[in-house]
């Protein structure tokens, strides 16, 4: 079950954390590209004319820019660039270019240097402390782009570079040829991207347009096209050899890598949906088979009220584990309420005593005092026992100086609740243990009184690993929803149909009904636990309500002196106390040695103490368990993004 449970808990985390990454990812850059459009024109002397439209979301930046990085085997260079911001009413505004280079340019400014290694464009935006959408145009002539064979004219552009650290939901081209080839089929044209999200076509005798969808940051585009030798008259970049062959040998050996790469992938969502399509019908047949033939175990006889302890020999930690349904153990919320209750118990059963005393400055505070050396004198009862023992390790410890130089009381047999909440607070690693044992001692003890079922424990323990399924399914489903071109390309390459996916969609939502139905029928107790929790549950209820009755007989206040110890452990002694005053008028005239808890309640701060003790109970076991404590990241962050387009070997990903 612990097992079961930290995995589940792991899965959960698991998720959100990749939400958070998938989220902190496209936030982390605040800046986000809407479309990114390329016009492309290629002129007869082997250069192009190229206007980049960004349409981007902006925050917190006052500078964008863009590199090129030089390469002579691509261009020769950059020139004439210009800059334009286009207004909501479609005008174009013209910046201002400046001849300095400027880390945060000034709004409407701009300026393009070559920087030696690269050239650099940088402009200045209106969000350096706001956020908003904007479109800029950027314009500029490049020289020799276009290399000339003897068979072939060829244009070879990475339009983003591996560097460009600004995702896109769209990123779109127009590429226009200085004339029209004479046949469509001489026009060869591929489009390189890692994530096979994009498409690229030759849409008329002088026109090839591509799109990618959903870029990454640092993910690069580019595009090559073949084209017949004479589309361009002439180019400095000129070479006496024919290429068209090696050309397409090459981009056919990348088209063949991707499409073994996109086949791969196909096959694995293919594989992945029909093992999980098989595993929900495999479980939803187990969950109506069990639903059919378990008989749900219910009580005997079904009460309102239920006036008097159902188990005299019953702990307060039995009656917890019982009516909370605890099989899978206490969690951080019960342990501190068990561990106040049982000294409750304890101190009924004269193991220790609990006074009122003054501490060295001046305030009130609680003061636990054993009277015996061992537990075992006074109870059979081996969660009291552990429990006992534990207050008693925290009295010896005194001796070690955990309390600090202010305790000059080295009594090894008394603790005040000041110096236990201590203890408990610098032990984690105690209380967990503590926990352990009790959960250990509790539930071999209800087994041995035939309380608990072991099999229905076992059952449910399977139907609850089932959660673990879900998490997996959900964890698939989000990596299905970050790569969505998958779904599309299995759906129409393979023929899944649509409602396949609705179908799973509707299975999971109906395994996990059909698997909460059948779980809630099977029992976790025999017939005699179900009908001692029935009694538990009815005489909670009692204890909460009983001022209200109008009962003939009221239940003398020694026999409250044990209810009390039960309504600690339920969470409901404030109540019950305030029932109390109506019901006993007289509860100031109390006396310690008949009616200590009581008295505990009605006249001493015990309920600010309790609850500090509790709350330091749980909050022990919690940051023990694991929990961790709080972090802070972060991070360097230019107050203007960087975006680089490099020119490298390309990477094959898509072709047409």
């Amino acid at each position: 079950m612990k097992v079961i449970k930290r995995i589940t808990i792991i899965s959960i985390c698991i998720l959100i954390l990749l939400s958070i990454i998938s989220v902190s990812k496209a936030a982390s850059s605040d800046l986000y590209l809407n479309n990114l459009h390329f016009d492309v024109q290629i002129n007869d002397d082997g250069s192009m004319d190229v206007t980049e439209t960004w349409n981007i979301d902006i925050e917190d930046t006052n500078t964008l820019f863009k590199t090129f990085e030089k390469d002579n085997s691509k261009y020769s260079s950059i020139e004439n660039m210009t800059m334009s911001k286009v207004l909501e009413n479609g005008k174009e505004e013209e910046l201002i270019k400046t001849n300095e280079y400027s880390y945060h340019v000034a709004q409407d400014h701009f300026y393009f240097l070559d920087m030696g290694d690269n050239y650099e464009v940088a402009w200045g935006t209106e969000y350096e402390n706001s956020s908003g959408t904007a479109t800029y145009k950027i314009k500029y002539h490049v020289e020799d782009a276009i290399a000339l064979y003897n068979d072939c004219s060829e244009m070879y552009w990475q339009f983003v570079g591996n560097d460009f650290e600004i995702s896109a939901k769209s990123i779109t081209g127009t590429i226009k040829l200085p004339k029209a080839v004479e046949n469509k089929e001489d026009l060869r044209v591929w489009g390189h991207t890692p994530d096979l999200n994009g498409t690229i076509y030759a849409t008329s005798n002088d026109t090839v347009e591509f799109e990618v969808n959903n870029n990454k940051e640092n993910k690069m585009v580019e595009v090559r096209i073949a084209m017949p030798s004479n589309i361009v008259n002439t180019s400095t970049r000129q070479y006496n050899t024919n290429a068209l062959e090696s050309i397409i040998q090459e981009e056919t050996g990348w088209a063949n890598d991707a499409n073994r790469t996109r086949i791969g992938k196909l096959i694995i969502s293919v594989i992945i949906c029909l093992v999980i399509f098989g595993v929900l019908i495999y479980f939803l047949i187990k969950n109506i088979l069990t639903i059919k033939n378990t008989k749900k175990v219910m009580p005997t006889i079904n009460f309102d009220y239920y006036r008097d302890i159902p188990r005299q020999d019953a702990t307060p930690a039995e009656a917890v584990y019982i009516i909370e349904n605890k099989y899978n153990g206490f969690d951080s919320t019960d342990i501190g309420r068990v561990f106040s209750s049982t000294l409750l118990n304890l101190s009924l059963k004269k193991a220790l005593k609990i006074e009122q005393i003054v501490n060295e400055k001046g305030k009130e505070d609680s003061n636990i005092i054993l009277l015996v050396n061992n537990a075992q004198y006074v109870t059979g009862e081996k969660d009291e026992i552990i429990i006992f023992e534990f207050i008693k390790n925290a009295c010896m410890n005194k001796r070690k100086g955990i309390f600090g130089n202010n305790s000059n009381n080295m009594d090894t047999s008394s603790i005040t609740m000041k110096e236990l909440k201590k203890y408990i607070e610098s032990n984690t690693s105690q209380v967990l243990n503590l926990k352990t044992a009790l959960d250990s001692s509790i539930k071999k003890e209800l087994l041995d009184k035939k309380l608990l079922d072991n099999n229905g424990i076992k059952k449910r323990v399977k139907l609850i690993s089932n959660s673990i399924l879900w998490f997996c399914i959900m964890f698939f489903g989000y990596m299905f929803l970050e790569n969505q071109e998958i779904i599309t390309e299995s759906i129409n390459s393979i023929g899944i149909p649509w409602f396949v996916i609705v179908i799973m969609i509707i299975l999971v939502i109906i395994d996990l009904i059909t698997g909460n139905i059948a779980k809630n029928k099977i029992s976790v107790y025999t017939q005699e636990g179900v009908d001692e929790q029935e009694k538990w549950k009815a005489f909670k209820k009692y204890m909460e309500d009983f001022s209200l009755l109008k009962e003939k007989d009221i239940p003398d206040l020694v026999i409250w002196e044990k209810f009390l110890v039960y309504a600690t452990a339920f969470g409901i002694a404030e109540k019950v106390i305030k029932g109390l005053k109506v019901v006993y008028p007289d509860y100031d005239n109390l006396d310690y040695s008949i009616y200590p808890n009581m008295y505990i309640f009605m006249h001493m701060d015990f309920t600010r103490s309790f609850n500090s003790i509790s709350n330091s109970m749980s909050s022990s076991f919690s940051s023990g368990s694991g929990g961790g404590g709080g972090f802070s990241g972060g991070g360097g962050r230019w107050r203007r993004s960087a975006v680089v387009e490099a020119v490298g070997k390309p990477k094959p990903i898509q072709t047409n």
